[in-house]
């Protein structure tokens, strides 16, 4: 068999990006959990019929995937949840999902040809405002790494000394560590950590944890809280390939991760590439989503693609900005990011659907164009459409390929101007809701200064 025309970081980067498909559909939890699984079954071997779409045997991974992922088998999942709004009406969106994946030889550049397994967290949702509310934006508290227990933990004050963590990040793992694999899905009736415990791996066996946006905070934590827990002390080799994350934590915390998880393991030789090299978060420096939540990154994402010109416009990016470093600065602990590299990116003038985007933006709805653009595009790589060039991507060339859509019955898919437009009006509502608030912070922090 020849070798795919993907390395393994690059592998493990297009399975993180198909966690997230389950985001680009709407539906209850089971129709959306089945639909991510029938996904699945084109790019790996051995995922359980999805019977509903006459699916009768397991899979066998279409050949233009295996040509460039190589050939993995879905060993546990896919999992995922429908979270229920404070009215307890449920979502009808995934808004986390996970699945485990193993190949019996993966060839890593620079070090050996191991077994190995693969967890694949997946991003946000865009049309999730849980994710946003719950995990993304909830910073201001923040819970102690040293006593954090996933399924009962409360913020704490910061003292200083301990490591820590956002609120929205301990929330995000207890939610990953309590997700079940279906009866119909791989290694049914399980979570990861049962999983995980009923494994004999060789010795030599390499376990990787990778995620993008939301989940590039989720993959270095879950992996880390595995790592200390001693749930992988089984596995020769633990690596983390984290993409486009938000900071999870603040010093100490980054620290102690970089202390865990060096670069490379022992003996193997650092590749060329920008995007070679492990337990490092990879991001694209016009990418919005990994300027959170370092203060000094924040303060750059207002005119990240330059001067907005209108007054409204400004005027929404500066209330974000605000917001964002204040929620950042609530709790006194500094955030601060683990080991990362930081990667080129490059405006764009239209979006994948081909809608045209004003630089500097003109409107809220050119900034989010954009920041798509930037924080999904730009990694995979966009395909040539109509008078507008290929762009090579910054971690892939170019996207993996995709099945023809056929869709679970009762699930819907979401275009990409429909998930760009929910978004600004979440972000909207989010400014009008906390924008009084923050402004009363402000004249209250004026007044004692000036006294």
């Amino acid at each position: 068999m020849t070798n795919p025309s993907l390395d393994a970081y690059q592998q493990v980067f297009g399975m993180a990006g198909l966690a997230n498909r389950a985001g680009g559909y709407n539906g209850f939890g089971i129709q959306l959990q089945q639909q991510l699984q029938y996904d699945l079954s084109y790019y790996f071997n051995n995922v359980p019929p999805v019977k509903i779409m006459d699916q009768k045997i397991p899979s066998i991974a279409n050949p233009s995937a295996v040509a460039e992922l190589g050939n993995w088998d879905l060993v546990w999942g896919p999992a995922l949840i429908e979270e229920k709004n404070e009215k307890g009406v449920p979502t009808g969106v995934a808004d986390n999902a996970l699945y485990v994946v193993k190949s019996n030889a993966v060839a890593f550049p620079g070090g050996p040809t191991l077994p190995t397994y693969v967890v694949a967290i997946a991003a946000t949702n865009p049309s999730s405002l849980y994710d946003w509310e719950t995990e993304d934006f909830s910073v201001a508290e923040v819970v102690n790494w040293t006593t954090y227990n996933p399924s009962n933990f409360a913020p704490s004050a910061y003292n200083g000394t301990d490591p820590y963590i956002s609120k929205g990040t301990a929330t995000g793992i207890s939610i990953l560590l309590g997700l079940v694999s279906p009866p119909s899905a791989a290694s049914p009736n399980t979570t990861l950590q049962q999983f995980l415990a009923g494994l004999n791996p060789d010795p030599s066996t390499a376990i990787i944890f990778c995620g993008h946006s939301l989940a590039g905070a989720l993959s270095p934590t879950l992996a880390l809280y595995l790592k200390e827990n001693k749930d992988l002390d089984a596995f020769g080799v633990t690596l983390v390939y984290p993409t486009a994350g938000p900071t999870p934590g603040e010093a100490a915390f980054a620290n102690l991760f970089n202390s865990k998880f060096p670069p490379l393991p022992p003996g193997w030789q650092q590749q060329t590439g920008t995007y070679q090299s492990w337990n490092t978060m990879h991001w694209n420096d016009l990418d919005v989503v990994p300027h959170a939540w370092p203060v000094s990154e924040l303060g750059k994402i207002a005119t990240i693609y330059g001067q907005a010109p209108t007054y409204m416009t400004a005027a929404l990016l500066n209330a974000l900005q605000k917001m964002a470093i204040a929620d950042s600065s609530n709790s006194g602990a500094s955030y601060t990011r683990i080991q990362n590299q930081s990667l080129p990116g490059q405006l764009q003038h239209s979006s994948a659907s081909s809608v045209s985007i004003k630089t500097p933006p003109e409107s809220l709805q050119d900034y989010m164009l954009q920041l798509s653009v930037q924080h999904v595009g730009m990694y995979n790589g966009i395909p040539a459409e109509g008078p507008n060039p290929q762009v090579e991507g910054l971690i892939l060339s170019q996207p993996l390929p995709k099945p023809d859509l056929k869709l679970v019955p009762g699930v819907t898919a979401v275009t990409e101007l429909e998930m760009i437009l929910k978004i600004i009006d979440q972000i909207i509502g989010w400014i009008s809701s906390r924008y009084v608030l923050v402004e009363k912070e402000n004249a209250k922090q004026n007044v004692e200064a000036d006294k």
